[in-house]
């Protein structure tokens, strides 16, 4: 009997064994999870168009154009009397899907100090949200205080815009 007993005991703890052994192979399997994750985004900050505004004086418009890059732009205009100034509308666009922000307005060292040049309505730190334009004007004078008629009355002016992308 005590032998039958040693048995049972045995078989019984060999049966908790396997039970365990069983339970353990179940809950100790590897859990894995897979996932993907696009980031779909699109730059595309550009001058849109430039116009010509109306001519004050004798000023008149020679040329006007977009360069390659798309964010540098040449006004071309010729002056007869000081005081002449035309003003140009020019639209930024931005045709992303990032929000973008003015870092910097660079206009070409000027030749001729008889021009000046001035902008309105846009600002450096200016965002310009996607999908979005804004206009603004640059305006080239023939210096009304010049006292003596310069060699050169034709005044080629480029401006180039720089963006980056807004920090969320």
């Amino acid at each position: 009997m005590e032998q039958r007993n040693k048995n049972i005991i045995i078989g019984g703890l060999l049966a908790v064994l396997v039970v365990m052994a069983v339970g353990y192979a179940a809950f100790a399997t590897q859990l894995n999870i897979n996932g993907i994750a696009n980031i779909e985004s699109r730059w595309d900050v550009h001058i849109q168009s430039i116009d010509e505004g109306s001519p004050s004086g004798t000023a008149a418009n020679v040329k006007t154009d977009v360069e390659q890059d798309r964010l540098k732009a040449m006004f071309e205009c010729t002056f007869k009397s000081p005081g002449d100034s035309i003003t140009y509308t020019v639209e930024v666009k931005n045709e992303g899907n990032l929000n973008a922000v003015l870092d910097n307005i660079v206009f070409s060292e000027e030749e001729n100090p008889a021009i000046t040049y001035s902008y309105d309505g846009i600002n450096i730190s200016d965002e310009l949200p996607a999908t979005e334009s804004r206009q603004f004007t640059v305006t080239v004078t023939y210096n009304p205080a010049v006292t003596s008629q310069p060699a050169v009355i034709t005044e080629a002016l480029t401006m180039t815009l720089s963006y980056s992308q807004k920090e969320a």
